[in-house]
């Protein structure tokens, strides 16, 4: 089994990733200066290509833990996840009032908070327009409404028969979600095509931590690199192999496929004690930096996060930004729920 602290430790490298995917998956002309080039394609760009796999590993991780507390108790797991969703909400709420609400009066934002439909749908979740990057907010609450479903049929259908399908259901979505958009003329029925697009695009990925829980995928897997010599350079190898594949083939369909395979290297990695402590300080703090992150780098304070130019610099001020909002959106979260 992973560990928690492993959990927590894979979601915020997935955070990571996803931070640097949306940083510097662009043309870099006129916007950042690259240190190191492939030819004439930065490295960074590589790089972002591969942290493409930032939401299949959260998913994985999401999967993995919610079929953990479903086995433990399929009654209690209801009502835990009521708790869990309104946990989250408040999370998001904060986040919402003082980014999109509160900076977008200050800094005189176009669009934000926009009008009242605009601010009730971003406030429901339902179309959580203020952020790009807040669209899986949406498809993670409609998973952990509908988890149980899901974990139900693994219990019962054949795992081949069942893998096979939620494949499937993964090709046809992801071709709706990226090559079969705005399919109607009705904006509730384009909501309805893009939600189910997303939601069944990242349900593979999402089941695929069950089935890792289920089927023991990591105890197999450490048999093999129990008594390997170097392991720690090899897996370093792979890894960069990984990146190689996905330069090759950077469509990110492959992103799942990708993000299973860095999931259990990673796991049979030996960090450092310091490190792991690194990543243990961040963990609490994952969640802040997804919600926040594109409105310091995109939305309100571009021109002061790609002012420092080189790709280093760019990366290190935005987590050192989002770190700093975080401890407040924790305070604020501490307070709140002491009073509720």
């Amino acid at each position: 089994m992973f560990s928690l602290q492993q959990s927590n430790q894979l979601k915020t490298i997935a955070i990571l990733m996803m931070m640097f995917l949306h940083l510097f998956n662009r043309s870099y002309e006129n916007l950042f200066q690259p240190l190191v080039f492939i030819g004439k394609t930065p490295l960074s760009y590589y790089i972002s290509l591969f942290c493409d796999a930032c939401v299949p590993i959260f998913a994985f991780v999401s999967g993995y833990g919610l079929y953990y507390k479903y086995q433990q108790d399929e009654k209690l797991y209801k009502k835990t996840n009521i708790k869990r969703i309104k946990k989250l909400y408040i999370n998001y709420w904060i986040v919402l009032l003082l980014f999109a609400v509160l900076l977008g009066l200050v800094l005189n934002k176009d669009g934000y908070p926009g009008s009242w439909s605009k601010i009730l749908l971003n406030i429901s979740g339902l179309d959580p327009s203020y952020n790009g990057a807040w669209w899986f907010f949406t498809t993670y609450i409609f998973f952990i409404i509908t988890s149980g479903v899901w974990f139900a049929l693994l219990d019962k259908i054949n795992p081949f028969l069942y893998f096979s399908i939620l494949l499937v259901i993964y090709f046809g979505a992801f071709y709706f979600r990226i090559y079969k958009t705005n399919l109607f003329d009705n904006n509730i029925l384009n909501w309805f095509h893009k939600q189910s697009a997303l939601y069944f695009c990242t349900l593979f990925q999402f089941m695929l931590g069950a089935f890792a829980l289920k089927y023991k995928w990591a105890h197999k897997i450490s048999f093999y690199f129990q008594d390997l010599k170097y392991k720690n350079l090899i897996i370093i190898l792979l890894i960069f192999f990984l990146v190689a594949v996905h330069a090759i083939v950077p469509n990110f369909i492959i992103a799942p496929f990708i993000g299973v395979v860095f999931i259990f290297l990673f796991i049979q990695f030996n960090f450092s004690i310091s490190f792991k402590k690194g990543l243990d300080l961040f963990s609490k703090h994952s969640t802040n930096m997804w919600l926040t992150h594109m409105f310091f780098y995109m939305i309100f304070f571009s021109d002061f996060v790609y002012g420092f130019k080189y790709v280093p610099l760019i990366f290190l001020v935005l987590i050192i930004l989002c770190l700093l909002s975080s401890y407040v959106i924790n305070f604020i979260n501490d307070k709140i729920r002491k009073t509720i």
